[in-house]
């Protein structure tokens, strides 16, 4: 007697749908989960990173009897800067505070490599010695949020030597609290007290932690160590800028942690060089005193910079103030490092007085926790 074969039954076409369906809800309610887990992980990294910054800073203070300034600056014209374009500019800032901090980031061999009689550029007798360049390149892993977005090496490519301002990015700036300092006078020449001014000629009022050869000790954080922060995110490749004029390319902007010519805002390169950007120096601020007001003048008549300027996209404009304010690739707001070495996450919508306070360092400023 012949036996029936079993009949082999497969998915029906309506059956596959709905699988495949169910795997889509699934995996769409999935990807945010993980991208969120992911973020999380960065933004504990970046945490991580400004704690480990403050412990440096603390190490050197306790070394050095004070914090690193934000730049060392020479005396203008004291020696001469060599004749090359814009360089009186160029070399006013020899060194920036990440490089007094590289024994204590871990980096001994790259602070030996540097020979600071010089220049972060080159010595100013010969401005075509050009062996700290490839030294301003090195890539500083805790000096880099992990949320932020970078390309590589800022105006690396493209030039035979690298472009002056070529060099490893920051996502961490020091804190010139409510003083803008800039390198230009112009405008400024009447002021009392210029942007061009040392740390301690400007208004304590208005005073960080660092700034042109800033001697802050622990004991002139008047307000408070709790109470102040000395340094901030200020992610690189967040804005993009278009110059001044509608000769400049559109770029986005970077903050080379070598990079001593401080807001000397300048392309490095047009937009066919790879890895070209405008680039400001590190560090970040409050307020921004234009002319015709002076820095001598109270906080009410002062330009505020908020936490995460908008828009992120810079038209063509003079007005340099998003580059100074305080960046950060985290949704809602940035990390920053207190004077007693915690990091705290402040919200962009954040009252602007309110983030002044914190960030000058002897204003007799009373700011609790609650209230940010």
């Amino acid at each position: 007697m012949r036996k029936c074969k079993p009949t082999a039954r497969g998915f029906t076409l309506i059956e596959l749908l709905v699988v495949v369906a169910i795997l889509g809800v699934l995996v769409a309610l999935l990807l945010p989960a993980v991208q969120q887990a992911r973020e999380r992980s960065r933004a504990a990294q970046c945490l991580s990173n400004l704690k480990q910054l403050g412990i440096a800073l603390h190490s050197y203070e306790s070394t050095h009897g004070l914090f690193p300034p934000s730049f060392v600056r020479q005396a203008d014209g004291n020696p001469p800067p060599p004749s090359v374009a814009y360089g009186p500019l160029l070399y006013r800032g020899h060194w920036t505070g990440f490089h007094m901090l590289l024994p204590a980031l871990e980096q001994g061999n790259l602070y030996k490599a540097y020979n600071f009689g010089e220049s972060w550029l080159s010595p100013l007798n010969n401005a075509n010695d050009h062996k700290c360049w490839p030294l301003n390149q090195t890539w500083i892993p805790v000096l880099i949020c992990p949320s932020a977005s970078h390309r590589g090496v800022i105006g690396g490519d493209g030039y035979t030597p690298p472009h002056w301002m070529a060099g490893a990015p920051t996502d961490y700036s020091f804190s010139h609290g409510a003083d803008a300092i800039r390198p230009t006078i112009g405008a400024y020449a009447g002021c009392a007290g210029a942007p061009f001014d040392y740390w301690f000629q400007w208004p304590k009022a208005t005073r960080g932690a660092f700034g042109y050869n800033s001697t802050c000790r622990n004991q002139n954080v008047q307000d408070g160590m709790s109470n102040t922060f000395i340094m901030g995110e200020k992610g690189g490749g967040l804005l993009t800028y278009s110059g001044w004029n509608s000769s400049l390319p559109t770029l986005q902007v970077e903050y080379p942690w070598a990079m001593a010519a401080v807001d000397f805002f300048a392309s490095t390169g047009g937009q066919s060089i790879p890895n070209s950007y405008w680039v400001v120096g590190p560090y970040g601020s409050t307020y921004d005193f234009q002319s015709p007001n002076c820095p001598g003048d109270p906080l009410s008549v002062a330009d505020p910079m908020p936490i995460n300027p908008t828009p992120r996209i810079v038209p063509q404009s003079s007005d340099g103030r998003p580059f100074y304010s305080y960046q950060s690739a985290h949704v809602g707001g940035a990390y920053f490092l207190f004077g007693d070495g915690s990091v705290k996450f402040l919200q962009n919508g954040i009252n602007q007085g309110v983030l002044g306070a914190l960030s000058t360092i002897a204003n007799a400023d009373v700011v609790s926790d609650g209230s940010y």
